[in-house]
């Protein structure tokens, strides 16, 4: 328990928008069999994972080749717009409205209007935003806060893919970035 108290303390927490779904699931599910039911969910998630993977290669062909980097960079973007259009396109997500969450790499609070119970196991379905890439986990329900308008789900991450957990603290990261500069826009 408290090697779990010191990984959540490791990862930035954020507020932020996002698409999710939160289903129930047994002990015999895995993030595996799971995955292999969303293959088009998780397009945007492997995509941005090759893009990671291969940062170093393509840092070192845009110093060497800048025409065959822009070309490939051209290429890049139109695979990622028919990834974006898949996914906006999935029934399961685009049906969702954006809500409200709090986001790390080790886990979310979410508004829930679903019945769920403590050390319930849950399908995390995710969509970063603006990026439009789908998270694919397994979460166990840790607290439920029951407000007077609302339920907050705080979900712990249990099964989640290390790329996947890269792609979140690069997307917090950012986002986090984002805010600062919001705020020293507004003392200028």
């Amino acid at each position: 328990m408290d090697d779990q108290k010191t990984e959540r303390r490791e990862y930035f927490r954020i507020d932020d928008f996002a698409k999710f779904t939160l289903e129930k699931i047994t002990d015999n599910d895995t993030l595996d069999s799971l995955s292999k039911q969303n293959t088009s969910f998780l397009l945007g998630s492997l995509i941005a994972t090759l893009d990671m993977d291969h940062q170093t290669v393509i840092s070192k062909i845009k110093r060497t080749n800048p025409d065959i980097a822009t070309y490939l960079d051209v290429i890049n973007h139109k695979i990622n717009l028919i990834s974006n259009y898949i996914l906006e396109n999935d029934p399961a997500i685009s049906n969702q409205q954006t809500t409200n969450i709090n986001l790390s790499a080790s886990g979310i609070a979410v508004e829930s209007a679903s019945e769920f119970n403590e050390e319930d196991l849950i399908a995390v379905k995710l969509v970063l935003l603006p990026e439009l890439i789908g998270i694919l986990c397994i979460g166990c329900v840790k607290r439920i806060e029951k407000k007077p308008t609302s339920t907050i789900i705080h979900i712990d991450f249990t099964d989640i893919s290390d790329a996947d957990q890269e792609i979140i603290i690069k997307h917090n990261m950012t986002k986090q970035l984002e805010q600062a500069r919001a705020k020293n826009d507004d003392y200028i």
